[in-house]
C-alpha cells in the first residue's frame, strides 16, 4: 500500500480501494471539518461547491478492539483546580462519538484502522438535505462512491481525504431534475479533514453586542455565584504585531486571502480591488500591509484550511453569496475565512442597469455603464462576504450615515436630472465604511500595555456611538414585522419614506420611455419581460423599509451606563408621512403599466418559456398586465397589514394620544383605496384588484392567531365601514352609483364581507402567553416530596 505520511498518516490500497489510518496519538484532540469541494448548483438546494459543514472538537479513544472518534462537548466547561470539579461538569454532560473503528493491526505502538466505510459515508447529509428541499428520498449507494485520490493529501498539519458520494433514489423535485444529467443518481465529492488545532497563544476578546462582531458561547459552571455563567467571545483572526508598542506596525503574519483562478476578468480585478479595501481597515487598527487579496497559486486546493479563498461559485439559478468560516470552538479563533460568491448575482446588477438605461437604439453599442455598476457592485460584494469571514456580522443600519458599512445590503443608487438623465456614479461605494473601521478597531486593535482591556475597548465603543453610527444587525431587519426606522435591506438614504418618493419618480420615468430600446437586436420581444420585472419592482425593498416606520420604534442595543440614545416611538408626523408614501405604491396610476408596453410584449416563444423572473399570468400564455400590479399591492399590503406591526399602532396610542391610532391609519387607508377616481378602464380593473386585497386582508388580520382582540375587532369595523359606507354607494343607494362590472364587483365585495360577518367567529384565541419559567424557585406549586 502507498503510505502518505503528514499530521495522521494513512495508507492507501489503490487494488482494493481502500484507506487505513495511522493513529499514533490517543486522546489527543484535533479539529474535524467536513465540506463539499463538489456540489449539486441548485441555490434552491443549497448544496453548493465549497460548501463548509460542522466543525468539531474530537480525538480517538481505544474502547477494547474499538478505536472511537469522539466529538468532544465543548458547550459546557469548568476552569478549576480541583479535578472533581471538572470530570463532574465533563460527566453531566453527553459527548459524541462519531464513528466506532475496528482495529486491523497494532505496528511499533501504532494503531491501524480500516477506515474506508468512514470515509465513504454521507457526512454532509446531501440525501437528508435533498430529503428536506422535498427533492426526493435518497440513500449512500456505496457501489458508486469510492475515494476520491486526486485530492486525498497530508501535510503537516492537516490531513486531507476525499470521496465521491454518490446517492441514489427517486427524484420528486424540479430542482434536483434541473442540475442533474440522472437525477436517480446524485453524485458530489465529500472532503474530512483532521486539522491540527492552534498553540494556546491566541488572546480571547469578550463579546459584546454593540461591536457588530460573531461570537462563539459557552456556559461555565465554575463562574462565581453572581457572575454570568454564559460566556461569550467574539471570532476572529489571529492578527499580532511585530512591534506591539508602535502606533502602526507591520503584522507577525498578514491575513492573506485567495481568489478562485476559476473567476474571470473582468470580475476578477474587481473582486480583488473590492477585497484589498479592508486593509483601510486594519490601518485604522494600527496595522501596516496586515490584509490582502491575492489570485490562489495554481495547484492550490482552495479546502485546503491553510488557505483563506474566495470562491467563484456556479449554480443554475441567482442566488445568495455567503462568508462563512473554520474557527476553534474552544476560542472563536478563525483559522479559515472561505467566501462563496454567486456568479449570477453580477447579471441582475446588469439587468437593473439595462431596464434604467435601455440602450440598444438604432443599433448603438452596449452602454458602457451596465458593465460598470455591475463591477461595482461586485466590489462591495467581495468586500462585504469577507468581511464576515474576519468576524463582522450585518450592519443594515449604516445607510443613512453615508453608507458607513459594507456590511450593509445596498440597492443601487442612481439618479435622474430633469432632462431625464441618469447618473450612475455614485450607485455603489467605492471604499470600506467608517463603522467598518471602528468594528475592525474593536476586534483587532492591539490593547497598549499597562491599559485596562474593558476600560479601552468601553472607551472605543463610546467613541464609535459618538461618531454617530448605529448597529443594528439581522433579527430586527430580516422581519416583515420590523419597527427600526433605519435598519433596512435594500435601503438608502436618511428617509425612508422620500427615498421611495424618489425611486418612485424614477421609476414612472423610465416605464413611460421603456419599449424595445431595453433589448439587443435578434431578441424575442417577449424577453422584454426580464428587463421590465427589475424596473417595475424597484421600490419593493423601499416599501418595506418605509413601512418600518409605522408603529416605529428608535432603539439601538444599548447597555446599561452607555451614551447610546434611549429608545423612543416615532413621531406621527413621520409615521403618516411613510402611510402616505406607502399608498402612493397602490394608486392604479402608479400601479397601470403604460398602453404601449402591454401592447409590445407577445407570449413567449417556444424555448422561451416563463420563468421564475416573470411575471406570473392569469391570461394563460398571454402577458397579464395586472399581474404585475397585483405583486405590488401584495407586498405593500403584506407590511401595512402584519399583525404585529397593527398591534403597536394600536399600542402606541394608549401611551401617547398623539400618535396615529389603528382606526386613524386604517381609515386613511381605506380612503384612499376605495376613494380613487381611476382613468379609463385598465385603471379601473385595477383598482377594484385593490379593493379586493383590501377586503381579503383585513378578513385575514381579524382572524390571524398573533393579531390582539382590539385589532380583530378593529378590522372587523373596517369591514363593516367599507361594506355600508364604500359599498353601499355603488349599489345603487347613494350618487356615487358605478356601471356594469364596477357594480359588479362592488356588490361581490359587499357580500362577501356580509358573508365573512355572518359566519360564526373561529374561535381561533391566542394562546396564553407564557410565564417565564421559575421552578425551582418560583411560585408553581409542586407536588412532590423533593426539596428544592
Amino acid at each position: 500500500m502507498e503510505k502518505k505520511e503528514g499530521f495522521i498518516n494513512f495508507y492507501l490500497d489503490d487494488e482494493k480501494g481502500k484507506i487505513y489510518l495511522e493513529i499514533e496519538k490517543l486522546d489527543h484532540e484535533f479539529l474535524y471539518v467536513n465540506s463539499l469541494p463538489a456540489g449539486v448548483g441548485s441555490n434552491d438546494i443549497g448544496l453548493d461547491r465549497g460548501q463548509l459543514g460542522r466543525t468539531r472538537v474530537v480525538e480517538f479513544r481505544k474502547a477494547g478492539n474499538k478505536l472511537m472518534l469522539v466529538h468532544k462537548n465543548y458547550d459546557f466547561r469548568a476552569f478549576s483546580d480541583n479535578p472533581a470539579e471538572v470530570k463532574s461538569v465533563k460527566d453531566a454532560f453527553a459527548e459524541s462519538i462519531l464513528w466506532g473503528f475496528e482495529i486491523s493491526n497494532n505496528v511499533d505502538d501504532k494503531i491501524i484502522v480500516d477506515a474506508t466505510s468512514f470515509y465513504l459515508q454521507d457526512v454532509h447529509q446531501v440525501a437528508e438535505k435533498l430529503g428536506s428541499a422535498r427533492q426526493g428520498s435518497y440513500k449512500v449507494d456505496n457501489s458508486r462512491s469510492a475515494i476520491y485520490e486526486p485530492m486525498t493529501k497530508n501535510f503537516p498539519q492537516n490531513t486531507e481525504v476525499e470521496a465521491t458520494i454518490t446517492v441514489t433514489g427517486t427524484p420528486s423535485g424540479s430542482y434536483i431534475r434541473s442540475v442533474t444529467p440522472s437525477p436517480e443518481a446524485v453524485t458530489v465529492r465529500q472532503r474530512h479533514s483532521f486539522i491540527e488545532l492552534p498553540d494556546d497563544q491566541y488572546q480571547q476578546r469578550e463579546f459584546d453586542t454593540r461591536a457588530g462582531y460573531f461570537n462563539i458561547s459557552y456556559l461555565d459552571f465554575t463562574s462565581p455565584i453572581g457572575e454570568p455563567m454564559e460566556k461569550k467571545f467574539i471570532s476572529r483572526h489571529r492578527l499580532e504585531k511585530k512591534d506591539p508598542s508602535a502606533a502602526i506596525s507591520e503584522a507577525v503574519e498578514p491575513i492573506v486571502y485567495y481568489l478562485d483562478r476559476g473567476t474571470p476578468e473582468p470580475v476578477r480585478s474587481a473582486l480583488i480591488e473590492g477585497g484589498n479595501w479592508w486593509n483601510q481597515a486594519f490601518e485604522a487598527a494600527g496595522f501596516k500591509d496586515a490584509f490582502r487579496v491575492e489570485l490562489m497559486p495554481e495547484g492550490a486546493d482552495p479546502m485546503d484550511v491553510r488557505y483563506n479563498v474566495i470562491q467563484w461559485v456556479h449554480r443554475s439559478t441567482r442566488g445568495w453569496s455567503y462568508g462563512s468560516s473554520i474557527r476553534d470552538p474552544r476560542t472563536g479563533e478563525i483559522l479559515k475565512g472561505h467566501v462563496s460568491l454567486g456568479s449570477l448575482r453580477v447579471r441582475q446588477d446588469y439587468l437593473i442597469a439595462q431596464g434604467l438605461l435601455q440602450p440598444f437604439e438604432d443599433g448603438k453599442p452596449k452602454d458602457p455603464k451596465m458593465l460598470e455598476m455591475a463591477l461595482a457592485r461586485l466590489r462591495q460584494l467581495s468586500a462585504h462576504e469577507i468581511g464576515h469571514t474576519i468576524g463582522l456580522a450585518h450592519a443594515y443600519a449604516s445607510s443613512p450615515t453615508s453608507r458607513a458599512s459594507v456590511m450593509d445590503y445596498p440597492y443601487p443608487y442612481i439618479s435622474i436630472d430633469n432632462d431625464g438623465n441618469l447618473d450612475f456614479s455614485k450607485a455603489y461605494d467605492d471604499k470600506i465604511g467608517d463603522w467598518d473601521k471602528w468594528a475592525i478597531r474593536y476586534g483587532y486593535d492591539v490593547i497598549p500595555e499597562g491599559q485596562d482591556e474593558k476600560a479601552y475597548l468601553k472607551k472605543l465603543l463610546e467613541d464609535t456611538y459618538a461618531a454617530g453610527h448605529t448597529f443594528i444587525s439581522d433579527s430586527d431587519s430580516r422581519n416583515s414585522s420590523g419597527s427600526h426606522p433605519t435598519a433596512h435591506l435594500w435601503d438608502n438614504g436618511t428617509s425612508a419614506p422620500e427615498e421611495l418618493a424618489r425611486m418612485m419618480e424614477i421609476r414612472r420615468a423610465k416605464l413611460n420611455s421603456f419599449g424595445l430600446n431595453a433589448i439587443e437586436e435578434n431578441t424575442p420581444e417577449a424577453m422584454m419581460e426580464e428587463v421590465l420585472a427589475p424596473l417595475y419592482l424597484m421600490h419593493r425593498y423601499q416599501v418595506e423599509a418605509a413601512a418600518k416606520l409605522i408603529g416605529g420604534v428608535d432603539y439601538t442595543y444599548k447597555v446599561k451606563g452607555d451614551n447610546q440614545r434611549k429608545q423612543s416611538r416615532l413621531d406621527a408626523k413621520s409615521q403618516m408621512e411613510a402611510l402616505d408614501e406607502l399608498l402612493q405604491t397602490v394608486l392604479p396610476e402608479n400601479l397601470a403599466l403604460p398602453s404601449h408596453i402591454v401592447d409590445l410584449i407577445p407570449p413567449r416563444p417556444m424555448g422561451y418559456g416563463r420563468n421564475r423572473e416573470t411575471f406570473p399570468s392569469r391570461t394563460g400564455p398571454n402577458f397579464d398586465p395586472i399581474a404585475p400590479a397585483e405583486n405590488v399591492v401584495d407586498l405593500t399590503f403584506s407590511f401595512l397589514f402584519d399583525a404585529a406591526r397593527a398591534n403597536r399602532i394600536a399600542q402606541q396610542n394608549a401611551f401617547d394620544d398623539q400618535l396615529p391610532s389603528l382606526k386613524e391609519v386604517m381609515d386613511k387607508i381605506r380612503k384612499s383605496v376605495f376613494g380613487v377616481n381611476s382613468k379609463g378602464d385598465y385603471q379601473n380593473q385595477i383598482s377594484l384588484m385593490v379593493q379586493n386585497k383590501m377586503v381579503d386582508n383585513l378578513i385575514m388580520l381579524s382572524k390571524d392567531s398573533r393579531a390582539s382582540s382590539l385589532v380583530k375587532a378593529e378590522a372587523r369595523a373596517i369591514l363593516k365601514d367599507i361594506s355600508s359606507v364604500e359599498l353601499n354607494l355603488f349599489a345603487g343607494k347613494g350618487s356615487k352609483k358605478g356601471k356594469g362590472s364596477t357594480e359588479s364587483h362592488r356588490m361581490y365585495l359587499a357580500d362577501k364581507i356580509s358573508a365573512f360577518m355572518r359566519l360564526p367567529e373561529e374561535l381561533s384565541t391566542p394562546n396564553s402567553i407564557s410565564v417565564p419559567d421559575g421552578a425551582p424557585i418560583g411560585t408553581e406549586d409542586m407536588s412532590c416530596d423533593f426539596d428544592f
